[in-house]
């Protein structure tokens, strides 16, 4: 467990370099950070902690990476749903109406259940391959690195201005 907490504190450090502007986009090192870039590296990332952290038998991984492929990808979808939301968001933080700022919180909670719904969907998928403890062990560590991932792409983001 120490070994868990201490790879989401690297993790989220590591993230944090990257989403340190509002364009949510960055330079690192000099070179600059696009969108693609970021979920590439937080792809390989959360692989790692999986990989480090599910402790699954070699016939266990055998079914559980496949399922977890199709969950990646769907999560992914989602994910460049929210990048889009927050990118909108931080070019138009300083003039949004209360409209548009509706619509945004709306496409928000729209993307949270959709979040939710598809945890509890994998959950299921994941119980039908392996244990319902690994199965849960999965729906943690990824709700724990989910958390990191939304943290460290909006912590940088600027409140609503009062119009």
């Amino acid at each position: 467990m120490k070994k868990f907490i201490i790879t989401i504190v690297a993790l989220f450090a590591s993230f944090s370099l990257y989403a340190q502007s509002p364009s949510l986009s960055t330079q690192v090192q000099g070179q600059s950070m696009d969108f693609e870039t970021i979920k590439t590296l937080i792809k390989a990332e959360k692989r790692g902690v999986l990989k480090e952290n599910m402790n699954l038998s070699e016939a266990e991984a055998e079914h559980f990476w496949p399922v977890y492929d199709k969950y990646e990808y769907d999560q992914s979808k989602i994910l460049n749903e929210q990048y889009a939301l927050l990118k909108e968001y931080a070019e138009s933080f300083e003039t949004l109406d209360a409209k548009r700022t509706d619509e945004l919180m709306s496409i928000a909670f729209k993307l949270n259940k959709q979040e939710i719904t598809l945890n509890q969907k994998y959950y299921k998928q994941m119980k039908k391959v392996v244990s319902t403890q690994t199965a849960a062990r999965f729906s943690q560590i990824m709700s724990q690195l989910n958390t990191v991932i939304d943290l460290s792409m909006t912590q940088e983001l600027p409140l609503i201005n009062n119009l």
